[in-house]
This record gives C-alpha cells, structure tokens and sequence, in this order.
C-alpha cells in the first residue's frame, strides 16, 4: 500500500528489482526522526502524515524551520552534499515513509533521471521556501510578519503555504522569528482595533483590508 501511495505522489515507480530493498518506516507523534549532526542513512519519502523541521541553537532554544507535508524529501541535502544532518526533524502526528537506503541510491537509483528530477524539484522548492521566509523575517518588524503569516495561511488561493501553517500561537511566534509573548500583545492591539478575535490559540480576521494594510503585501510565497 505504502509503495503504491509513494507512485501516485511522487510521480515515480521503483524498479521491481529494488523494492525488496525498499523500507516502509513509521513514526509517532513527537518522535525524532532525524538528529542533526548524526549521519544519514537514506532518503525518507513522506506518504502519510506530518513532520516538522527545527533547529537547536547555541541558547538552547529549538528554533522551528517549517511544516512538512506530502511530498516531502528528507535525506537529499545530507546525501548530495555528503554532510551530516542539518536538522531535526520530528513528527507533528503519525507518520510514514518509503524509506530508500543510501547504497541502493549510489548503485543504482543515482543514475536514474526520472529518480533525480524528484530530488531536484524537491531541492528548488526547499530553495525557494527557505529563501522567502529568511527575507520576510530579516526585513520585516514583528507586527508586519505576523499580518503576513495570517493572509498567507488563510487565503484560499494560496496553496502552497502547508510549510508554513502552525497548531499554536507559540510555534507561530517561533516560525517567524519573534516571542508567543510578543505576539499576544500584536493580537491584543489588534483586538482592540477590531481586527481580529482570539479565542485560545484560534484566530478569525474580521478586517482583511487591514490586516492587509498592515502586512505590507509581504508574503510567505
């Protein structure tokens, strides 16, 4: 099932000679998947599920990369660039993946070009993702990253922002750079102005014109 599920979103079948060789792996909620600076073993393709993508700073402090959902590649920047894990990456709820040995890959799938467009989109589109969010946070002040994270999660013409979309106010307050603290106040102002209503972690937008105004046009996209 899980091989057939692989096809169908990658767009890609394994050699019948190679799928002995193929491992189905699963993971639990919270449960590490991957340990930065530990070694890669292979590439781990995503079917069902989500994970997220952090990194341990000099402080301590787990800063959160991104949200990832079918597809997602982990395994490729280690592989190709023959380095050690970069992050840590962890399910956010259960999770399964094709998992694809690395010596499989350099004896037989490396040389295959339907197998390295895969990676190659996959890369482009880390790329790009990556680019946007360190530019939006560099450059933007809190309150304008805050107003750019809501419209680009809420807009339903917006479908490429799942890298993006949270399940707290504090793992949005990590992904865009700032404090759960810091935004609270944001959202109390805003509140005030009526905005926005909060009811726990949950947050409707009553003005899109402003929050609009606010953010600056800057998107996650």
């Amino acid at each position: 099932m899980a091989l057939k599920q692989f096809a169908v979103i990658y767009n890609y079948s394994i050699p019948n000679a190679l799928e002995k060789e193929v491992i189905i792996r699963t993971y639990k909620s919270n449960e590490y998947i991957l340990t930065a600076g530990e070694e890669i073993d292979g590439f781990y393709f995503l079917v069902s599920g989500k994970y997220f993508v952090s990194s341990q700073e000099i402080t301590g402090k787990e800063l959160l990369l991104r949200y990832c959902q079918m597809p997602a590649i982990m395994g490729d920047i280690e592989i190709l660039e023959e380095c050690l894990i970069q992050s840590n990456c962890i399910a956010a709820e259960p999770c399964t993946f094709v998992f694809i040995p690395r010596r499989i890959y350099e004896m037989e799938l490396k040389y295959d070009a339907a197998f390295s467009q895969i990676l190659l989109k996959e890369l482009a589109y880390k790329l790009r993702t990556c680019t946007i969010s360190s530019r939006v946070n560099a450059l933007s002040p809190a309150n304008v990253r805050l107003a750019a994270f809501l419209c680009t999660v809420s807009s339903d013409a917006d479908s490429q922002a799942s890298y993006i979309s949270t399940n707290s106010l504090e793992e949005t307050a990590a992904l865009i750079g700032t404090t759960k603290r810091h935004v609270n106040r944001i959202l109390k102002q805003w509140m005030d102005q009526g905005i926005v209503e909060c009811e726990n972690d949950e947050v409707r937008i009553l003005e899109w014109d402003k929050l609009e105004e606010i953010s600056e046009d800057v998107r996650f996209k």
